[in-house]
């Protein structure tokens, strides 16, 4: 029979609870193909009529019970083996025991249907959307498989380490089309305006991938060698969609030519879907969000083109040809397809727009290395995206491209269309270079945190030399989780990087072997007093560094270094020397001139702190940036700096700039230098289309964060055109407007289901604590409609809630 997870003993280490595969589930059949029947979809009750046909392997001697996961709100109307004898069956909450009519023999075949009617809660597995009066929102369905949610609609083995080949027949309403995993292989029309679509997923795959679109769509074709690569978007977006998804086959060819391995799936779909978190990589059938960019839209470089398509792409390869065993290796999955844009990215632009990508992940992973410090390898763990993708790219720097790309060609050869394990990683290293990773997997997979240094330099002018102490300051204080390990950092990450010393006649660069938590670095015998000091030059370890240095070091480096990481912490440091000639006018060179947008926004931004006397001109140069970023960046930094140009400046950006994200943030600016502007300025704002509305969000904050009541009315009058004028009318009440707050309440119950639900999470999540619980306890008795009871019931739940649970 199949286990459930045996919760671990706490007295192992979590790099033993990993590598010893603790958190993989057992199962006693090897579950072989699935056909999947779905039809009768009706949205008003979120329900259809399934039928699903299995076939399994037994896996010991006498199988007399399988078990399978399946939603304990699904009805099952009969189960029969192939030669249609009723099977005995149990129910166990989401668990389903069929016994077959006699046992089976090890490695013997049973094949067995289950027919059933699915009265689904909305959100669970699949997900039933209506157009709720908005013009951008069909009649659709799609599913969400990620980690264990299929089984809420069919009957399955829903965990990754056993994979199966699939088909799935959708019968629908013939105006819509049906997406799914592998071959379209059927299409035919039914009587009463519907027909049947068969697709057929030929090489296995876990079970969480298989997917489900049913949606009024127009698909959009493209190839890569032959292979399709289709786009399916609203008709209304058919113009929007190449540009958007064009980039797909060169990506998918750089991807094949640096893993050694041919994009492996049938074809490649891409559909775009409402109120999707995201993107989700089912096998050859990715689920995208609809947010299309329009043309003016990729002057800001959109995260979707940026991030999300080359993400959700590099999971083809990693988490879908090779999958994680459990969900606490899943960083195999989801940091590898985060580590991937980045080398696309590399590969086609140069090395600043890889350095730009990775310092983007560098730094949400600090925000969420803040909240809680986990390891890579751990069940839950909470940043497997961005340390997975920082974790490789410092991998890649130590092995060098050759043997990083050949140990992950075997990797990826090794367990193709099977499982895979953080260990499973370290030993295709170690068979395709020859080394020995394992300390490298304990301080940076299976352990928590990163090194912090300090460092303080002293130059002996009789001996020119310079000795540099390098301390690692990380703490291990992170408390045992209640029901797992405690997390530990490495009181010392062993490492070699290098350190550049600038010098009158030349740079000086050694590398140096981390091997103690104090040491020290000499470099005897220099040309002359130093001129800057790099520490881990090229930036090739993941890292937080302390290091105080003159500041004529720091602008020496900032116009020397061309790492943009290096560039960044030069810069936060000048920044914080506001009364220091040096450090402006090196920002103001740098905002002006920096060979890379980034170096001259984040210089540009660094100039708000500066006295407008001199930080002003320079501003004012970067707002004549080709680059949208850093006409955004001075724009806002002239806000900050404040006074009647600043305000001429920001009226000027308002009318004239292209970028939508510049227009928004010249009109925060224009509020913060010209506060007598702000009716103006929240009136533009709303009345302005622009790209995912960042238009109008920016005049929502400029309510929200100047307490503006007055625009309470207009607030209302707007709350069903999307979720933020709820929030903004929270955020008033949290600032003391018992109107805002009664206006709020009063939609709890409004007619419209969507204007419910912002209002409810408006609640939840922008409005305190104490005055969200009281007001939802009072409402609740009275509300009409079921969905906002249920919504109320389930936010008071988690506001009561303590703090701690929560996190």
């Amino acid at each position: 029979m199949l286990c459930g997870l045996v919760v671990p003993a706490v007295a192992q280490s979590n790099a033993e609870l990993v590598t010893n595969d603790a958190y993989t589930r057992s199962h006693d059949y090897d579950l072989v193909h699935q056909r999947i029947e779905v039809r009768n979809f009706d949205w008003d009750s979120t329900s259809f009529d399934g039928r699903v046909t299995t076939t399994l392997v037994a896996l010991r001697p006498s199988l007399d019970s399988v078990i399978l996961d399946a939603g304990v709100r699904l009805v099952l109307a009969r189960i029969a083996d192939d030669r249609g004898v009723t099977l005995r069956s149990e129910r166990h909450g989401d668990t389903l025991v069929v016994h077959p009519a006699r046992p089976i023999a090890f490695h013997d075949t049973l094949r067995f249907s289950i027919d059933y009617h699915a009265p689904l809660e909305n959100g669970q597995g699949l997900t039933f959307i209506q157009p709720e009066g908005q013009s951008h929102r069909p009649q659709q369905i799609w599913s969400q498989g990620e980690d264990h949610n299929n089984h809420y609609w069919f009957p399955t083995y829903d965990f990754p380490n056993d994979k199966m080949t699939w088909e799935l027949v959708a019968t629908v309403p013939q105006q819509y089309t049906v997406v799914s995993n592998g071959r379209l292989v059927g299409d035919r029309k039914l009587p009463g305006a519907t027909h049947s679509v068969t697709w057929r997923q030929d090489l296995p795959s876990s079970t969480y991938l298989v997917s489900l679109i049913v949606a009024p769509l127009v698909k959009v074709p493209d190839r890569w060698h032959g292979i399709p690569v289709d786009y399916y978007v609203y008709h209304p977006d058919s113009s929007r969609a190449r540009h958007l998804f064009a980039v797909t086959p060169d990506m998918i060819d750089v991807y094949a030519r640096l893993t050694g391995l041919p994009y492996p799936w049938a074809k490649y779909a891409q559909t775009t879907v409402a109120d999707f978190f995201g993107g989700m990589e089912n096998v050859s059938a990715t689920t995208l969000v609809d947010w299309l960019p329009d043309e003016r839209a990729y002057l800001d470089r959109p995260w979707y083109q940026w991030i999300l398509i080359p993400h959700e792409l590099a999971h083809q390869w990693f988490g879908d040809y090779v999958t994680t065993e459990n969900w606490a290796n899943m960083w195999l999955n989801e940091g590898f397809a985060e580590f991937m844009p980045g080398q696309y990215w590399a590969t086609k632009l140069g090395r600043h727009a890889e350095d730009d990508y990775y310092l983007d992940e560098y730094r949400q992973y600090l925000l969420i290395d803040a909240r809680r410090r986990m390891p890579l390898a751990a069940l839950g763990s909470n940043n497997i995206y961005p340390k997975g993708a920082l974790v490789l790219r410092m991998l890649r720097d130590y092995l060098g491209p050759e043997r990083f790309w050949a140990s992950l060609h075997l990797y990826l050869t090794r367990h193709a269309l099977g499982n895979a394990t953080s260990d499973d990683l370290r030993q295709a290293v170690l068979d395709a270079t020859g080394e020995n990773l394992d300390g490298f997997w304990n301080e940076w997979i299976y352990g928590a945190g990163h090194p912090a240094f300090t460092v303080t330099a002293a130059y002996d002018t009789a001996a020119r030399t310079l000795a540099l102490s390098v301390k690692q300051t990380q703490g291990d204080s992170a408390a045992r989780d209640s029901t797992g390990p405690r997390y530990r950092t490495a009181a010392v990450f062993h490492m070699p990087l290098s350190i550049r010393v600038g010098t009158p006649a030349s740079d000086v660069v050694r590398s140096v072997q981390l091997t103690a938590r104090e040491q020290t670095v000499s470099f005897p015998g220099l040309a002359g007093p130093p001129t800057m000091v790099v520490f881990d030059d090229g930036n090739t370890i993941l890292k937080e560094l302390t290091f105080d240095q003159p500041t004529s070091w720091l602008a020496t480096q900032l116009e020397r270094d061309a790492d943009l990481w290096n560039r960044e912490w030069v810069i936060e440091e000048l920044a914080k020397r506001p009364t220091d000639a040096t450090a402006l006018a090196a920002l103001a060179r740098a905002a002006t001139s920096a060979d890379y947008f980034l170096t001259r926004a984040q210089a540009a931004e660094a100039l708000a702190r500066f006295p407008a006397a001199g930080a002003a001109a320079p501003l004012a140069t970067a707002l004549r940036d080709s680059s949208a970023q850093v006409r955004r960046a001075a724009i806002t930094a002239l806000g900050g700096v404040g006074g009647a140009r600043a305000a001429e400046l920001a009226r000027t950006t308002w009318r004239t700039d292209a970028s939508y994200e510049t227009r928004a943030a010249a009109l925060t600016a224009l509020v913060a230098a010209d506060s007598s502007a702000r009716d103006s300025a929240v009136a533009w704002g709303l009345a302005a289309p622009s790209y995912q509305n960042v238009i109008q969000q920016a005049a929502y904050r400029v309510i929200a964060q100047t307490g503006d009541t007055g625009a309470i009315p207009q607030l209302e009058t707007l709350l069903g055109s999307d979720r933020f004028p709820a929030h903004v009318l929270a955020a008033l009440a949290a600032r003391g407007s018992a109107h805002a707050l009664n206006v709020l309440a009063a939609h709890l119950d409004d007619e419209r289901a969507q204007v419910r639900r912002w209002t409810v999470e408006a609640f939840q999540f922008t409005l305190p604590r104490e005055l969200a619980i009281p007001r939802l306890k009072t409402a609740l008795a009275a509300l009409v409609h079921r969905d906002a009871k249920q919504r109320v019931q389930a936010a008071l739940q988690r506001l009561e809630k303590p703090a701690s649970e929560e996190e």
